[in-house]
Formats: structure tokens, sequence, C-alpha cells
């Protein structure tokens, strides 16, 4: 069976493996630099398979190397958000966590799921010094943000989440790009259901929703929507389903883009990313791409 690695065992990473394991996905390990916290998570984890009925197998290890058998590696470890803060505040203090790991997996098969923050730019910066192959290092990205625009579709018209397709792209920041005219409900575009200054309100909503959380909280950030949208996109490399996903890569060309990293859709299966897709823009929506992979650059040179 193939087997999904997991670097970090605090809320991110230990959900991550419990998503994982109730899809039956693969089996996990999970590593962690505290010494037996992911073997102590991996065994809570098992004693719930009984009940949960885990067909899978989920391991914790003290030693990193144990990583480069694993045909996917998701990276959630370091510092996650304060109240008060941007994600590109954390690229300091994180960026080692995505160095460190470059080095160990430079050469190997697996795809790599960026999930630390800010995960535009360490989506970035592995790659350049990994030496995989762009498709084979994707951010969750705008992942999160598509769910997240589900649920506000779903409150907001009372209809069911699970039918609602929205289209986010960009940075996962300020500059995200909802596209209002991708977005559809049971194949009903969205403008029929919910009027456009509504629309511009849920949008508001969605770019303010992960301060909202870190700020009701004052102790985390997010992980349970974050781990849910890494399982999903570990899912459909391990089972080679070839979804449409919004993905962060470097960017080669698109658009206009290169050495930066943002979200785009993609058609994800074994290998990672098949086929990178670039929806029509206009002129303002050109300009709100550009501007969210120029504040990635930034943070980068930084």
């Amino acid at each position: 069976m193939a087997q999904i690695g997991i670097v970090g065992g605090g809320n991110l990473g230990a959900n991550t493996a419990f998503f994982l394991g109730e899809r039956s996905v693969a089996d996990v390990l999970i590593y962690d630099n505290r010494e037996g916290l992911s073997t102590g998570k991996a065994l809570d984890l098992m004693e719930a398979a009984p009940v949960r009925r885990y067909r899978v197998d989920v391991r914790g290890t003290d030693n990193p190397n144990d990583l480069k058998g694993c045909q996917v590696v998701i990276i959630a470890a370091g510092e996650v958000r304060k109240p008060g803060e941007q994600r590109s505040d954390l690229f300091a203090r994180n960026k080692a966590v995505a160095l460190q790991y470059a080095e160990l997996l430079a050469g190997s098969k697996a795809v790599v799921i960026m999930a630390s923050e800010p995960g535009d730019a360490l989506t970035a910066l592995f790659t350049q010094n990994s030496g995989l192959p762009p498709e084979r290092v994707i951010g969750v990205g705008t992942g999160l943000d598509r769910t997240r625009l589900r649920y506000l579709i779903s409150e907001e018209t009372g209809l069911l989440s699970e039918d609602i397709n929205a289209v986010v792209i960009g940075s996962h920041d300020e500059h995200m790009l909802p596209l209002r005219r991708y977005t559809r409900v049971a194949g009903v575009p969205v403008d029929m259901l919910v009027g456009l200054e509504r629309w511009e309100e849920l949008v508001a909503q969605l770019r303010a929703a992960g301060d909202r959380i870190i700020d009701l909280s004052q102790r985390s950030s997010s992980f349970y929507g974050p781990a849910d949208a890494l399982a999903e996109l570990a899912e459909a490399v391990v089972r080679d389903q070839r979804r449409i996903l919004p993905v962060s890569t470097l960017l080669n060309g698109h658009y206009g883009l290169k050495d930066t990293a943002v979200s785009l859709p993609a058609i994800i299966g074994a290998g990672g990313v098949i086929k990178m897709l670039t929806p029509e823009l206009d002129d303002q929506e050109k300009a709100l791409l550009q501007a969210g992979a120029q504040g990635v650059a930034s943070t980068l040179a930084s």
C-alpha cells in the first residue's frame, strides 16, 4: 500500500492523519522533531481504529529519513499565526523548515504538499531549493478558500454544500480571487442564486475567514479545514483521481508570471500536477492575480 508522510504532529498534522485514516487513503507515517510525540499521536489514532474502521496503518517515527520512502510527503510543521499577524510574517520563522526538508527530499520521487505558512512563498522556496520538478511540489493554497466559499454559499442559499463547486485562485491572502462566473451550484450559475452585492459581501467574509478564526480562538490558527483540504489533495495524488483542484505551484510563464507561486486550477493525479489550467480572466482579475503573485515574490525576496 502507498504511504503518506506527514511532517509535524501538531493540530494540523494529527488531524490530517485522522482524515486520511477515516478515508482509508493510504498508510500514514507521522514525523515530529519532539521525541515520542508522533508515536503517541499515532497510537492514539490507531486505538480508535476498531470503532472508526480504519483500513490503513498510522504510525509515528523519530527519524526524518523514514520520510524518503513515502509517495506523498505533507509538510505541516512550523509556527502558526497569532492574532494580528499576517501570513507573510511567518516567512522568516518558517523558511528553515522548508529548506530543511528541501535538502532531505532532494532526489526523492515523492509528491510534496506544502501546508506550512506562508504556503505560497514556502512552496516556491522549497521548489527552488529541492531540485524537484514544480509539478511535484504543490501548496494547498486556495484549496482551503474554495472549501470556505462553498460553506458561505451554502449558508447564504440554504443549499447542500456538496452541490457547490466554487473556484478560487491566486494567492492565499487578501489578494485571493474567487471567480464568480465559474462557480456553480449543481450546474446552476451562482449569479442566479446570489446577487452581486451579496456576493461581494461573501467574498469579504472569505478573505477575513482565517483571521476571524484566530481572533475568536486566540490560541491557534484553523486546522480542521486545512487538514481536510490536505487529505483531499493527498487522496487525489495517491489514487490518481485526476481531480481539478486549485494548488499553489512555482509558475513558469502562466499569465506572464515566473519565479513566484500562486494557486491555479490543476488536474491532480499520480505524480502531482498533470496539467495546469488557466481560466479566462478580465483585466481587473489579472491585476489582482498579479498583485498576489508580486506579494509572494516580495516575501521571497525578503
